[in-house]
């Protein structure tokens, strides 16, 4: 069976048929933080990407409050030794969260050096925010990908595709995104991932791309956390269509991101080698190889809870202006909050506190 030619319906992106089956894999340069918060060196880093042949150059927002609760720590993502004894939201402010005020000479410098535009937005300020801006695709990162209510959020509300990052999801995770985003009017696709920085090989599970393309009528892509080419090339093969991949003008400076980043030069050859080749006719597996004991050991740290903004009693009966969606993932999933509204508390929940189901009053 030839997986490619199974009735995938392309994104268009800037009114262009861009994404898709039968087309060039689709590049996308992942900068996130690596502009180490100077807006000279994200022009820089485009102008650089420009002579590379890539396709598209995506930031991260990181709006800390929308990313991680107030009570997480730099530490426990091991960046204490780079920012000092912080909170994880002051970490996001003060050191890696992209200002939005770069953001429309970005995009339009973007444009004039001949590329698309992205951003990854992680709530509903993001939201906002990229209806405005004008983003020429929205990226949803994995840490989202059970936030099934920030999912259905964009869904038509956006001018742009969707692109859902899968690092540390589940079969049934994934069903439950398609179904979260069918109807966008301007198409869906999904990226397999692994959510380890950098994954061992056996870790990243590359069968799952022609299972996937086989199960849903989406784009199917590779989010590349491997510091060389040949898993990517092998994805492509596998039958993936659009390729994430961190890229930096120095792999030697700190910060969490430059380390499995890879520099210009490679970069324009790992474009060059994606661009020319094709994907071969796979027959897709048969079972959806769930993801490793490591990758499934992050998601506590990775993933989103239903976090309480303030001091909640005893009694109280749970509404949407109690909570928030941000990680660590130990609590309920965001997954969960139809059926968590309108709850009573038996217990009073301390502030910034994700929400457990013992906390609950149930319902049956």
């Amino acid at each position: 069976m030839n997986q490619i030619d199974d009735g995938t319906c392309p994104l268009y992106v800037r009114g262009r048929p861009a994404i898709g089956p039968e087309r060039d894999a689709y590049v996308i340069a992942e900068i996130g933080t690596n502009h180490n918060r100077s807006l000279d060196t994200a022009k820089h880093l485009l102008h650089a990407l420009a002579g590379t042949g890539c396709d598209c150059a995506k930031f991260q927002i990181y709006e800390p409050d929308e990313i991680v609760s107030a009570r997480v720590r730099a530490s426990d993502y091991g960046f204490d030794r780079l920012y000092g004894d912080i909170s994880a939201q002051q970490m996001f402010e003060r050191h890696l969260k992209t200002p939005k005020t770069w953001f429309p000479e970005l995009r339009d410098l973007c444009h004039a050096l001949g590329m698309d535009f992205s951003a990854t937005i992680h709530g509903p300020n993001g939201l906002r925010w990229a209806r405005e801006v004008g983003l020429d695709i929205v990226k949803v990162a994995s840490m989202d990908h059970t936030n099934l209510p920030f999912l259905r959020s964009l869904v038509n509300v956006v001018g742009a595709p969707i692109l859902v990052s899968l690092g540390m999801a589940s079969l049934r995770d994934i069903d439950a995104v398609v179904a979260a985003t069918q109807g966008h009017d301007r198409g869906v696709g999904l990226f397999h991932c692994c959510s380890i920085y950098p994954p061992e090989p056996e870790e990243l599970r590359l069968a799952n791309i022609p299972f996937l393309i086989q199960r849903y009528p989406v784009p199917i892509g590779f989010s590349d956390h491997m510091v060389g080419t040949d898993e990517a090339l092998s994805a492509r093969a596998l039958g993936a269509m659009m390729f994430e991949k961190h890229v930096t003008l120095d792999r030697t400076q700190p910060g969490p991101d430059h380390s499995f980043a890879m520099e210009m030069g490679p970069f324009k050859e790992y474009v060059r080698a994606l661009k020319h080749r094709a994907p071969a006719g796979t027959t897709p597996a048969e079972t959806f190889l769930e993801p490793s004991r490591r990758e499934r050991q992050n998601r506590t740290l990775a993933l989103k809870s239903i976090v309480s903004r303030g001091r909640l009693e005893a009694g109280h009966a749970l509404t949407e202006d109690d909570v928030y969606m941000a990680r660590p993932g130990s609590g309920i999933s965001p997954a969960d909050l139809p059926q968590v509204l309108g709850h009573v508390l038996v217990r009073s929940v301390a502030e910034e506190t994700p929400l457990q189901q013992d906390d609950l009053e149930s319902h049956g």
